[in-house]
């Protein structure tokens, strides 16, 4: 990671925790900053083509339920 990527990540976290509550529990903080990684790679890995169609995640889910016995 490059010194103006660390930057900005940090920037960013700190955007984030200042506008939680004071009363703001760590256990919070860190799913925020959890929850909002997963969404910046999860973009990224769709920008870079790694999706599902429609059909095929209505495809998937079928099969999901039908095993699970529902």
């Amino acid at each position: 990671m490059t010194t103006e990527a660390a930057k900005s990540a940090k920037s960013e976290a700190l955007d984030l925790i200042s506008q939680m509550p004071d009363e703001v529990s760590t256990e919070t903080i860190v799913a925020e900053l959890q929850f909002k990684l997963l969404v910046l790679r999860r973009r990224e890995s769709a920008h870079q083509g790694n999706v599902v169609s429609h059909a095929d995640a209505k495809q998937r889910l079928g099969r999901w339920l039908d095993s699970s016995g529902k």
